[in-house]
Order: C-alpha cells, then sequence, then structure tokens
C-alpha cells in the first residue's frame, strides 16, 4: 500500500518568492498554503478547510507586512490546520463578513488598523488587544460548559459525580474591567484593598511592576502638588494654618530639600538646640534641621505660614517706593539665628556625633510674593540678597522649585 503524503511542500522558488502548497493523499487535496517573499518582509497566508476550499466565506488571505506570523497570537503556525485564525481571533471573522467587498486581512507592525475598499488593516498592537480580550471569554465558555455538564451529571448520579462550584479563570478580571468600562474613579475603598490582596508577590512581567511602582508614585505626587496648592492659597491665617504647615513639610521634608541644594537628609522636627537655664525651662525648638550627607553639616529650617507679611503694609517707609520688612519677616530672622548661635553654643551636649555645626546654614520659610506690587518686590529683594547668614524663600517660590521636581511629571501623566 502506497504511503499517504500530508504535509506543506515548495512548489516554486522564484526570483522574488517562495510559493507553498499543501497535499493530504487521503484527502485529495493540494493547494496553495502560502507565499513568502525575498526582497520585502511580506508572507501571505491562504487558509483552507479540510476539503482544500476557501476557509472563509469572503476572506482568501491574510498579509503578514513587517512581521512574522510566528510572532503573531491567535494565529495558526501548523499548516495542517489550514492556517488563519485560531479560536481566541476566529470570532471577528463573523463581524468582518458582513462587509463582503473585504477579501483580505492584512496585519502590520507600522500601519495603523483601518477598514479599506477591500481589505482590513490590523496594527499588531491593535490585533494583540483582540485576542487578549477574546481568549479569556473563551476559557470561560468552555469551563463554564464543562462545569454545568459535570453539574447536570451530578443531579442524575448524585453519589457518583460530585458537584462543581464556578472558579475564577484567568483574565476573566480583566474581561470584566474593559467591559464594564471601570475606572479608578467608580472604584470604592473596599475595591481598592481587594485589588491589593490579590496582586501575586512575584509577577512575571517586569513592566507590569513599573507600571504599577509608577501609578503609584503619581497618585502620591498628585496628592503631595494639591495640599501644597491648597496651602499656598489658604486664606486665614490662623494658628491651625501653622500647625498644618508644620506637618506638610514633616511628611514631605524632600521639599525643604530642594531649597539647600545639596544632598541632605533630614535629622528632625521640632528639635531642640539648647537654651534651658538651670531651673530646666526656656529650651529652644528648630522647626527642621536637616544634614548634609557627605559633611554632616547641619542645617535650621524655620517655617512660619504663606500669610505671614513679608512688607509692612501698602504705603511705603520713605517716598516714593522704599517699603520697610514686616516684623514677622525680620522677627523670623532674628529667631532663627538665635537658634543657631544656641546651637553653637551647646554642640557638643547636642549633637552626640550625629551632626557638625559648622557656622550652619539658616534658612526661613515665609509669606508670598503673590499680590506684591513692583516696588514692594524690588524692596523685598535689597533687603534679602543683603543678608548673608539667612536665607530667605516664599512659599510660591518654593512651589514653583517643587513643580520642577513633581508638577510636571504629574501633568504630563494626566495628558496620556
Amino acid at each position: 500500500m502506497a504511503k499517504q503524503n500530508k504535509q506543506e511542500y515548495l512548489k516554486s522558488n522564484l526570483r522574488t518568492k517562495k510559493v507553498f502548497y499543501y497535499r493530504d493523499d487521503k484527502e485529495g487535496i493540494d493547494v496553495l498554503s502560502r507565499e513568502v517573499f525575498k526582497r520585502k518582509f511580506l508572507e501571505i497566508h491562504y487558509p483552507f478547510n479540510r476539503n482544500g476550499n476557501q476557509k472563509y466565506k469572503f476572506i482568501g488571505s491574510i498579509e503578514f507586512h513587517g512581521v512574522s506570523p510566528r510572532n503573531i497570537n491567535g494565529i495558526y503556525k501548523a499548516v495542517n490546520y489550514g492556517l488563519g485564525f485560531t479560536k481566541n481571533l476566529s470570532p471577528i471573522i463573523y463581524s468582518l463578513e458582513k462587509f463582503p467587498s473585504i477579501i483580505k486581512i492584512v496585519i502590520s507592525q507600522n500601519v495603523k488598523s483601518k477598514i479599506m475598499k477591500d481589505a482590513v488593516v490590523f496594527s499588531v498592537k491593535d490585533l494583540e488587544g483582540i485576542f487578549n480580550t477574546i481568549k479569556p471569554l473563551k476559557e470561560v465558555q468552555s469551563s463554564e460548559l464543562k462545569r454545568v455538564a459535570s453539574n447536570t451529571l451530578s443531579e442524575v448520579f448524585p453519589g457518583k459525580i460530585k458537584h462543581r462550584a464556578r472558579s475564577y479563570n484567568k483574565g476573566e478580571l480583566a474581561l470584566f474591567i474593559k467591559d464594564k468600562k471601570v475606572s479608578s474613579a467608580g472604584l470604592s475603598d473596599t475595591d481598592v484593598s481587594r485589588l491589593i490582596e490579590i496582586i501575586p508577590e512575584k509577577i512575571k512581567e517586569e513592566k507590569v511592576v513599573y507600571r504599577a511602582e509608577e501609578k503609584i508614585r503619581f497618585i502620591k505626587l498628585e496628592r503631595v502638588k494639591n495640599e501644597f496648592l491648597r496651602i499656598v492659597n489658604q486664606k486665614t491665617d490662623t494658628k491651625k494654618l501653622e500647625e498644618k504647615c508644620q506637618l506638610f513639610f514633616a511628611k514631605n521634608s524632600w521639599i525643604l530639600s530642594n531649597i539647600l541644594s545639596m544632598p541632605v537628609v533630614f535629622l528632625n522636627g521640632k528639635a531642640y538646640v539648647g537654651g534651658k537655664g538651670c531651673d530646666n525651662k526656656g529650651g529652644k525648638e528648630a522647626d527642621f534641621l536637616f544634614r548634609n550627607k557627605l559633611t554632616k553639616n547641619v542645617f535650621i529650617v524655620e517655617i512660619k505660614t504663606p500669610l505671614k507679611k513679608i512688607i509692612d503694609g501698602d504705603a511705603p517707609y520713605r517716598m516714593p517706593n522704599i517699603f520697610s520688612m514686616g516684623k514677622e519677616l525680620t522677627g523670623g530672622i532674628v529667631q532663627v539665628l538665635n537658634q543657631r548661635d544656641s546651637l553653637q553654643k551647646e554642640f557638643y551636649s547636642i549633637s552626640k556625633g550625629k551632626f557638625k555645626a559648622l557656622n550652619p546654614k539658616c534658612v526661613l520659610l515665609i509669606g508670598r510674593l503673590k499680590g506684591l506690587k513692583k516696588e514692594q518686590l524690588e524692596s523685598f529683594e535689597l533687603f534679602r540678597s543683603n543678608i548673608n547668614d539667612c536665607e530667605i524663600i516664599t512659599y510660591d517660590e518654593l512651589l514653583a522649585r517643587t513643580n520642577l521636581v513633581l508638577g510636571q511629571f504629574v501633568d504630563k501623566k494626566k495628558k496620556k
């Protein structure tokens, strides 16, 4: 008995392409299966059924432009299946058959998805998205069908076949989120909590981890930016506002480190800097202490609210354009310099080797430039630029500096 032949073979080796046929002696078919071009990155498949006829009603070919079919999910790699789409992509054929004029499918690495007169083009990215949507649905259907069949038998043979509860299939959650158009705004705190609980400890794809970390950073930075804006735009100056400022910078001390323009580490908040008398009273506290990571030299930062006046009233001190500084500003300077003096005098008993006090830099954060007239700004800059022992910075200036770090990142993410 002659051996039955069932294989793909090279029919023609032309100058521009190789032409392959598939032969099955048992079924009596010998049909064109695919063409591979030599001078361009192009491969064309001609899907066929078991009888050797065109597999789909209208669509006769699938072209792969700039991409190998071996790298596309949902494509038959073995020719004995007749090529074409697997069960995880074949449902799109039913929708495309509503357009009888479409006789070919083009899968492209570079061209955007579009429908033309006689062809439909899919970008590799879009086709992968379709595959990832249909695949879990197919798996759910298959699993559910088996479960229903098993439970039907368990009703007939209750002592022999166990009833099967519905289980979760991989991909169902992604399909549910996409199908229901679930957005972050529509999630409750409980929803978020449950999602966090089921995140696996080991995630295969590193890019998923990076995306999650980036999302978390984005959420944190956006919250920090909005909270800082609310503080800067406060309308009423109260004791609670001062406490709010202290708490905000204690939680986000890295914002203050932007002022110092060097590698620093947050050392302490409400730090004792000496000054107690023999009765153990009169101790002085600095709002924040920072330490240079490399030299260990300490920095003192004093915080006032954004509503403290940096100019003493609207009327000039001397006509026409000389303005005096506000008492909160000058008092704050004396306060932080006094803290430095006390720290230096009692350095050895306070530092305990954690830092050095080599003429420590002093910083005063106070007020806003917003609302100041041109002449007032000039008086403030003349005053500030001639204060050597204390750097003065306003809240809106610090906000602008901070936006260079987090503001632009947050705004860029929103546009995506």
